[in-house]
């Protein structure tokens, strides 16, 4: 198969990788979240039991409206009380996981990439640095480890250093590069960016019961959610400017994402989409966009999973940035 196909393969991958859990801009008030509430799950303190219904029948009715027979408090309560906490936060941990498998076709071969990518995150905000552990198996194309550190200096410097298990590397950047990895920004901003969210129940997340919330976003609203992320802006890196990505994003079609927030803590823990559909057409768009530099070939996506987990709220394991890493 083209040595050019396997290149275009792991640029795709490791760029979607590593800015796959990129952070939003969190300036949106708390006003602004919307939280859709079903009318048969919040009716209003005036209606009482219908004459053919017996309060025992009214109680047993409620308690099967939220699962494991608890009942869940006012959806906006919950969402504010989980932005409010988020905005104290000063540490914490946190893993994003991507499942991706491609299918692809080079001069008439065909074959499959799957790769699962991890990324273990552990954030302070004051003073900011952060720490990252990455790995990308793609199975039988090989594996990729990372470990990368952040840190922005007294002067306001941003700097961020890569370590790829034999070199460092050193390069100041924009704070905006960093944020790419800061889970505590993504999280604020999953819940603060004007999405209607609705409950569906309760689940278990790293051991203890979580309320969890559903957006379905479709449409011009997914793209824009999308573009403000910046989880594809390191795309550029493939050729691509900003007005060409954002052409390639028109009919993303539906973005479905999950957030879950710990019933005792009110800490938002889980995030997960399925990226699936709107993966595929964009690396389709990706392939057609380069011309003759991907002739003969063509990629589809068959998964495309994100989700990312977060724990140890101002509770998250201290560190100091290698002085190897500085020396470079």
């Amino acid at each position: 198969m083209k040595k050019r196909f396997v290149a275009l393969t792991l640029a795709i991958m490791l760029t979607l990788s590593v800015t796959a859990c990129g952070g939003k801009d969190t300036s949106t008030s708390a006003e602004s979240n919307e939280v859709q509430t079903q009318e048969e799950e919040t009716p209003s303190e005036e209606e009482a039991p219908s004459e053919e219904e017996t309060p025992a029948e009214a109680d047993e009715e409620a308690g099967e409206e939220t699962e494991q027979g608890a009942e869940a408090p006012e959806e906006t309560d919950v969402l504010a009380a989980a932005l409010e906490n988020m905005k104290s936060v000063t540490n914490l941990e946190g893993q994003m996981l991507m499942e991706m498998n491609l299918e692809v076709s080079a001069d008439g071969e065909s074959d499959s990439v799957e790769s699962v990518t991890s990324m273990d995150m552990t954030l302070f905000s004051d003073p900011r640095k952060i720490k990252v552990e990455m790995n990308m198996d793609m199975g039988a194309a090989g594996s990729v480890q990372q470990s990368i550190y952040g840190e922005v200096a007294e002067d306001g410097t941003s700097m961020m250093y890569l370590y790829d298990g034999a070199n460092w590397q050193s390069q100041q950047v924009d704070t905006a590069d960093m944020m790419q990895y800061d889970a505590s920004s993504s999280m604020l901003s999953l819940i603060n960016d004007g999405s209607v969210y609705t409950l569906e129940g309760m689940e278990e997340v790293n051991g203890a019961n979580a309320y969890k919330y559903v957006c379905v976003t479709s449409g011009e609203d997914a793209k824009q959610q999308l573009l403000s992320a910046g989880a594809l802006d390191s795309l550029t890196s493939l050729g691509m400017d900003m007005s060409q990505l954002e052409a390639l994003m028109d009919d993303v079609g539906e973005l479905t994402e999950y957030v879950w927030i710990d019933e005792a803590s009110l800490y938002p823990v889980k995030y997960e989409t399925d990226m699936t559909q709107i993966m595929d057409k964009l690396l389709s768009s990706i392939v057609d966009s380069m011309g003759e530099q991907a002739e003969g070939i063509s990629m589809s996506t068959t998964k495309m999973k994100l989700s990312m987990t977060c724990f140890n709220f101002n509770n998250a394991t201290d560190f100091t940035i290698p002085e190897e890493a500085k020396a470079e």
